[in-house]
């Protein structure tokens, strides 16, 4: 299992839990984003400096900081 922050891209992965050192809003948020468990995610591009990661999930391109995706632990 690893943290979707250290995927590979283009490749889809499925989401197997919201890690236990996410922070509660953080987690709610990710839940209201559709981060659910089984989801598939695909992780798109990266910002120049890496601090942001374009992530594909259910049909739409989100952005998050690759410090939060270290929390989203997924399998392939």
């Amino acid at each position: 299992m690893q943290n979707l922050s250290s995927c590979e891209f283009n490749k889809y992965f499925v989401i197997s839990s919201v890690s236990k050192a996410c922070p509660h809003a953080v987690r709610r948020r990710f839940f209201d984003l559709g981060f659910t468990h089984g989801q598939k995610v695909k992780k798109v591009r990266s910002s120049l400096l890496g601090k942001v990661i374009l992530v594909e999930i259910r049909g739409y391109l989100l952005s998050i900081r690759t410090s939060l995706a270290k929390f989203l632990e997924v399998e392939e």
